[in-house]
């Protein structure tokens, strides 16, 4: 078996590989966010698209602020946004399916409704996902639910998060 001629090339160089491929940098990450938005807007319906996105939206603050040394920043930037904090509780929710940590304190539930043809009518997958008029929200509770009412639709929720980020790395130390 032939070896693999990269192997080892980096660290010849005198570096080590950090990132993904050419996600080094959290604009990198925010272009990805962005990306990740524009698929959701073609697709409201798809949880994976959902999941990717919110995935990514939470660790922008690790790429932001990197490392232990970054958690201070990290923690603080949590504790005086809240969509940061709604972001942190559905990307750890998705990612664990519950959540744990007593700082989670924005999300009740996530959910599929809408609609007008009840469940089951017709066999799985005999109409595209969204003709029905169904979509995915958040139901919130606490602050997230002070500011932005006790539901929100996920490309809404999106959009202000992504939003949120534009700000946030525009203004980035």
């Amino acid at each position: 078996m032939p070896s693999d001629p990269t192997v080892g090339f980096p660290q010849q160089l005198g570096y080590t590989v950090k990132g993904w491929f050419e996600l080094r940098t959290v604009d990198d990450l925010l272009a990805k966010l962005e990306r990740d938005l524009e698929k959701l807007r073609l697709r409201p319906h798809d949880v994976d698209l959902a999941f990717n996105f919110f995935v990514t939206a939470e660790h922008l603050l690790d790429w932001q602020y990197p490392g232990r040394e970054g958690e201070g920043a990290r923690r603080n930037a949590r504790g005086q946004d809240v969509l940061l904090q709604i972001t942190s509780h559905l990307a750890n929710g998705a990612k664990h399916f519950s959540v744990e940590a007593k700082h989670h304190q924005s999300v009740r539930d996530t959910n599929r409704s809408g609609g007008f043809m009840p469940k089951g009518a017709f066999p799985k997958r005999a109409w595209p996902v969204g003709f029905w008029g169904d979509y995915l929200y958040v139901e919130l509770e606490g602050d997230a639910a002070a500011l932005l009412g006790p539901r929100v639709v996920v490309l809404d929720l999106a959009e202000r998060v992504l939003a949120n980020w534009q700000r946030r790395v525009g203004c980035a130390s």
